[in-house]
C-alpha cells in the first residue's frame, strides 16, 4: 500500500526512525515539502545519521529516493549532505531531485535573520531561509533547481532578484549583498547535482502507474502546518496530508494509507503555545531522558505530557489510519503518566473543551485537564513482541487509541531500527 508518513505533533516525533523502519518495504520514498530545517535521525550500521533533505530511501539501493518539487533546496547544503552520505558507503545512484524544486538563495538566510529580529513577536525559526524561499514561490519570483543547469539563465534571474532584495536590505539598514562568489558556488553545486535532476512529477506518476509501492515522507509536524497549525508559530509549508499532492503532483488516489507519528509525550522547538509544557525540574529530567535536543539546530526542546486533544485534531485533519508511537521507553521509570484529555478556557471548562484551537491567541488561553494513568516501571528496550508488554503499557495504548480515534500499529522502544514492536491485527 502507498503510505504517507506524517508527524502528528510539533515535529521531532521520530519520523526518521519510523520511515527508516518502513522504507525497505517500498520501491519509492519521496520527500514532498519543507527544507533543510528538518532533521530525521536514523541509525545506519550502528552510526547515528541525521538527514536534512535526503529521503530515508537512500539507505536502500533498490529504492528510488525522490526529492519532489514541494521541497525547497539549498544546493550547497544538499551537496554536503550527499558527500557525507557517500562517506558512509552509499552511492546515491538511486537519488532523484526535482528540476522544479525552489531554491533557497543567498538572500534568504539573511532575510530570515532580518525578519526574525524585526518582528514584534519572535517565531523561533531555524534562520535557514526556508520561509523567505517559500515567500518567493508565492510571490512568483522564485528560482528553481533547473535554473542552476543553465548559467546564463541563472545569472540573469538572480541579478534581477538581487536588485529587489538589496533595496529591501537597505530599508532595514543592512548593506547590499555581493553575490559573485555565491553565484559561482551555486553553479558548481548545480553541476554536481546535474546527474540527479529530473522531472520527478513524471517519475512519480510513472511509478504509480507501474503499481510500485510509494512511501511519502513528511517533515516537521501537523501542528506546524501553515494553514492548520498554531499560527503564526508555524513553518512555511503544508505539513499535513494536503502537502503530499501539491508537493509531488500525484493524485489523492495514489494514497492508500496514512501513518501518523507521535511521541508517547510531547515536545516543541521554538516559540508558540504549548499547553502541556513542563517547565519544572521534572520537565528537565524528561528532556534528558529523551535526549530532546534538535537534530538540525541542537536547540533544547520544550517537553510536556502527551496532549490527546491536539493528537485527535491531527488524526482527524490527516485521516490517519494507524499511529507509530515513538519513545515509549522514555517513560519506563515513571510511576504515573499524565495525558491531557480536555482544555479549560479562561479558567472554565467550555462546551468545546475537546476542540483544538489552532491560532496561537486562542491556544494560549487554555489550561489542560489531565487524566493520570499508572506507569509500568519496567525497561521496554529489549521487548520484541507486543504480547510481552506490561499490562500498564497496554492500558496506556488503549486509552490513547480510544481518545485519538486511530489504532497504534507500531511502538518505538529505543533508537535502533530493531527496537520497534509491530502490533498485528
Amino acid at each position: 500500500m502507498n503510505t504517507v508518513v506524517l508527524g502528528l505533533q510539533w515535529g521531532d516525533e521520530g519520523k526518521g526512525k519510523a520511515i527508516d523502519y518502513l522504507a525497505g518495504r517500498f520501491d519509492v520514498v519521496t520527500r514532498f515539502q519543507g527544507g533543510h530545517n528538518a532533521g530525521h535521525t536514523v541509525y545506519y550500521q550502528g552510526r547515528k545519521v541525521v538527514l536534512h533533505v535526503l529521503p530515508s530511501g537512500i539507505f536502500y539501493p533498490d529504492c528510488l529516493a525522490v526529492i519532489a518539487s514541494g521541497v525547497v533546496v539549498q544546493p550547497l547544503q544538499l551537496v554536503e549532505e550527499i558527500r557525507n552520505a557517500r562517506e558512509l558507503g552509499l552511492t546515491l545512484r538511486n537519488l532523484a531531485l526535482s528540476e522544479n524544486a525552489p531554491l533557497i538563495l543567498p538572500f534568504h538566510q539573511q532575510l530570515d535573520v532580518v525578519f526574525e529580529d524585526s518582528r514584534y513577536q519572535r517565531i523561533g525559526t531555524t534562520r535557514r531561509g526556508i520561509g523567505p524561499a517559500y515567500e518567493d514561490v508565492v510571490g512568483r519570483r522564485a528560482l528553481f533547481v533547473g535554473d542552476l543547469l543553465r548559467e546564463t539563465v541563472f545569472r540573469g534571474k538572480i541579478a534581477v532578484l538581487a536588485e529587489y532584495y538589496n533595496r529591501l536590505f537597505a530599508a532595514y539598514g543592512h548593506p547590499a549583498m555581493e553575490l559573485e562568489d555565491d553565484v559561482r558556488r551555486y553553479l558548481e553545486a548545480g553541476e554536481f547535482l546535474r546527474p540527479h535532476v529530473t522531472d520527478t512529477t513524471r517519475l512519480l506518476q510513472e511509478s504509480w502507474r507501474a503499481k510500485k509501492k510509494i512511501l511519502f515522507e513528511g517533515a516537521q509536524g501537523s501542528l506546524l502546518d501553515i494553514h492548520l497549525g498554531t499560527y503564526p508559530f508555524v513553518t512555511s509549508s503544508n505539513t499535513t496530508i494536503a502537502g503530499v499532492f501539491s508537493g509531488t503532483g500525484l493524485s489523492p488516489k495514489a494514497v492508500d494509507r496514512v501513518l501518523g507519528i507521535s511521541k508517547a509525550y510531547a515536545t516543541r522547538v521554538g516559540e508558540g503555545p504549548f499547553p502541556t509544557e513542563l517547565k519544572d525540574d521534572f520537565g528537565a529530567r524528561l528532556r534528558t531522558l529523551g535526549n530532546e535536543f534538535g537534530a538540525t539546530t541542537g536547540r533544547p526542546r520544550r517537553v510536556g505530557w502527551l496532549d490527546l486533544v491536539a493528537l485527535r485534531h491531527a488524526v482527524q485533519v490527516n485521516g490517519v489510519d494507524d499511529i507509530f508511537l515513538t519513545k515509549l521507553d522514555v517513560l519506563d521509570d515513571l510511576p504515573e503518566i499524565r495525558v491531557a484529555i480536555a482544555y479549560e478556557v479562561d479558567g472554565e471548562r467550555s462546551e468545546r473543551r475537546d476542540t483544538f484551537p489552532c491560532h496561537a491567541e486562542a491556544l494560549e488561553r487554555v489550561t489542560p485537564v489531565y487524566q493520570a494513568l499508572p506507569g509500568w516501571q519496567k525497561k521496554l528496550g529489549a521487548i520484541e513482541r507486543a504480547r510481552d508488554l506490561p499490562k500498564a503499557v497496554r492500558a496506556y495504548l488503549d486509552f490513547i487509541e480510544e481518545f485519538a480515534g486511530a489504532r497504534i500499529r507500531y511502538l518505538g522502544v529505543g533508537g535502533e531500527r530493531r527496537q520497534t514492536i509491530e502490533i498485528a491485527d
